[in-house]
């Protein structure tokens, strides 16, 4: 079966945070935030599993506190996805459920094509 994934994925088990945004255009909605394990990391996204009582909606966009800087693809990182005070801006993409209580969320990392960064940071900040 021939690969459909434009970017390697690496194992990456690391701990990271994550806030929830709530909502990109209501700025009083505050953000909730989870701790999390990273599984694996490619340039346009990562998957991490997290207690099943704490994951974020499908679809719902994220800010991603990951010491990405450690892992041998950081400059494809830097170079194509949106960063906001030094967090990563993505959405959530897919949802499982594991067997243990834990949830495996996958996550699609905004790009800066995607979106204009003076945007998000006026709408999340």
């Amino acid at each position: 079966m021939k690969e459909k994934r434009e970017f390697l994925r690496y194992d990456y088990d690391k701990p990271l945070h994550y806030n929830i945004v709530r909502s990109l255009k209501d700025k009083k909605i505050p953000a909730q935030f989870g701790n999390a394990t990273s599984k694996n990391l490619s340039a346009s996204g990562l998957l991490f599993t997290t207690g099943a009582k704490s994951v974020p909606a499908l679809s719902s966009y994220l800010l991603i506190d990951l010491d990405y800087r450690t892992a041998a693809i950081c400059k494809e990182i830097e170079a194509r996805v949106l960063m906001v005070d030094n967090k990563i801006l993505g959405r959530v993409v897919r949802i499982d459920d594991n067997e243990d209580d834990t949830c495996g969320v996958g996550i699609a990392f905004v790009t800066k094509q995607e979106i204009q960064k003076k945007t998000v940071e006026d709408l999340i900040s």
